[in-house]
């Protein structure tokens, strides 16, 4: 089964890297960059969940997750806050949101919470609704005694309670990308500087082929873009390395 993720970012970075991150025959990504985009999105394509990032340009992430679950409450919602703007509890439990995590960002982790919230989120719809309440009978009318003769009067008894609705089976649980043993980014990206074959070292870091596809895709510039965003103290070492070596050259 196909599970549909919004990806709601105004970083296109952000968004290339949650689509990189969801490519693969499990998940199908549909990217957003802004409010009302993303609402139109959530009517047009039913995501079964949201990954929103908590500022979005001059939107408030909590105030849009309101809105996803007010227009579509067994939508799951998962928030992606930062350092800068750490995750707010006590608003995230208000609008609704179901997790979050802080970037930069595991991808594993990520795709663990997704998996794990795409799986609660099935078992809570395939549970039945409880069965309506049985209505008490109406006490009747009593008759009016005839002349000299005695009616007996009957009470009908009370009407059988519905009965309650069978539960749909379960859905299958969504399967994630197997890279549980791929190390982190950082420490991935780390141990293969130096290689000059970008698509082995994409393979060798764990990524699926469709993954590595959408990187061999992405320009040089967004590459940069990437490393500077989501792992920037690798980026800042791999710079000061280069130095070392080139002044002791």
């Amino acid at each position: 089964m196909t599970v549909t993720l919004l990806a709601i970012d105004d970083s296109k970075t952000m968004r290339k890297v949650l689509e990189i991150t969801f490519a693969g025959e499990n998940y199908r990504t549909v990217l957003s960059e802004s409010a009302s985009d993303a609402l139109a999105k959530l009517r047009s394509e039913r995501p079964a969940l949201v990954i929103l990032d908590a500022i979005l340009g001059d939107s408030n992430g909590y105030e849009i997750c309101q809105k996803i679950k007010a227009e579509a409450p067994g939508v799951g919602v998962i928030i992606l806050s930062s350092k800068q703007h750490p995750y707010d509890r006590t608003r995230g439990s208000a609008a609704g949101a179901d997790d979050f995590i802080d970037k930069p960002f595991d991808t594993q982790a990520l795709i663990d919470k997704v998996g794990a919230l795409v799986q609660r989120l099935g078992e809570a719809a395939a549970r039945p609704a409880p069965p309506p309440a049985a209505r008490p009978a109406a006490a009747p009318t009593p008759a009016a005694p005839a002349a000299r003769q005695h009616t007996t009067m009957s009470f009908g008894s009370a009407a059988p309670a519905a009965a309650a609705p069978k539960a749909s089976a379960p859905p299958a649980r969504v399967s994630t990308p197997n890279t549980a043993a791929a190390p982190t980014p950082t420490a991935a990206v780390a141990a293969k500087i130096g290689t000059t074959n970008l698509e082995s070292k994409l393979h060798d870091l764990g990524l699926t082929r469709e993954q590595v596809a959408g990187v061999l895709a992405i320009s040089k510039e967004v590459v940069e873009q990437v490393v500077w965003e989501v792992v920037p103290v690798l980026a800042e070492a791999m710079i000061r390395e280069e130095i070392q070596r080139l002044t002791a050259e």
